[in-house]
């Protein structure tokens, strides 16, 4: 049996011609509640606040999600007993249940996207939105295409129509999905480590052996530790263990391709024992290098 939708809270804030508000009410968010396309993820109020100079809220308890995405000016939220500035290309993200404050600068008032949401997809998404990020506010940057996603899902969320809120659902996870890629590629950019630098750097040693003092010199300004804390951090890996696994990856294609033994293979990636290299190849593919032709029909 659906429960009831709590309704969304929007701030009173008086809205200008150029601003927009809609909130879905909550009788409309029950009659789809349990439609398969909409009930994991679906906005319950949504709208656009420019230079929103006054705007402030205050909830002791959050009835539903909230994404708030600046994309001018100024603000700050309180939340857990911290005081955090907010700026254009900032996401905010207050689940639900959390007291939260947060208003616009008196001096540069921010201009605000917000979506109220619900649904068991959502934390989820906001996971993947915050990725490694501690605290509230994730910077994604400045992205016309992800202002033109919140335009979208305003026009949709509009209509009442059973047809037009399935719509306006699957329009909110693209957005949401969109707002973790872009997080996933400010972080890239912003790294203090280029791993794909690194990545390609491996790609050019795969015939040799290669220390991780070489790599992290010829690749960084970082010290051995702080370059692979960072190469670890954006890839779960270490330098080496990728080194490791691209080195068996070319493995595989060489076993496929040509009739070289595995000795010679060994060698052509720079490794002088062969039974070293084929316990490294068990560890990574599941299989020793024999078995892996055998199964290909080599």
């Amino acid at each position: 049996m659906p429960t009831a939708h709590a309704p969304a809270e929007p701030s009173s804030w008086p809205l200008p011609a150029t601003g927009q508000r809609t909130v879905i009410p909550p009788a409309v968010l029950d009659s789809i509640a349990g439609h398969p396309l909409c009930e994991g993820c679906m906005p319950h109020g949504v709208g656009f606040y420019p230079q929103a100079r006054g705007h402030r809220m205050v909830r002791d308890n959050l009835a539903d999600y909230l994404l708030i995405y600046c994309v001018s000016g100024r603000g700050k939220l309180q939340v857990d007993g911290q005081t955090h500035g907010v700026a254009g290309g900032d996401l905010v993200l207050l689940p639900a249940a959390l007291a939260h404050r947060y208003q616009a600068d008196s001096q540069l008032p921010w201009s605000i996207y917000w979506v109220h949401l619900g649904g068991h997809e959502v934390p989820r998404f906001f996971d993947e939105i915050a990725g490694r990020a501690d605290g509230r506010i994730v910077r994604v940057g400045v992205h016309s295409r992800l202002a033109e996603e919140f335009q979208a899902l305003l026009a949709a969320a509009t209509r009442v129509q059973p047809e037009h809120l399935v719509y306006a659902a699957n329009l909110l996870r693209s957005l949401l999905a969109f707002a973790a890629l872009m997080r996933h590629q400010h972080d890239v950019r912003h790294a203090t480590l280029d791993v794909n630098r690194v990545n390609g750097y491996l790609q050019t040693a795969l015939h040799r052996r290669l220390s991780l003092d070489e790599l992290a010199e010829a690749t960084s300004d970082l010290s051995r530790y702080h370059f692979i804390r960072e190469y670890k951090r954006q890839t779960g890996q270490t330098p080496m263990q990728a080194f490791q696994r691209i080195k068996v990856s070319h493995a595989c294609y060489l076993l496929d391709i040509t009739e070289d033994t595995v000795v010679q293979i060994a060698a052509r990636l720079g490794y002088d024992d062969p039974y070293y290299f084929s316990r490294l190849f068990k560890k990574v593919m599941g299989v020793s290098p024999q078995r892996y032709r055998q199964e290909r029909g080599q």
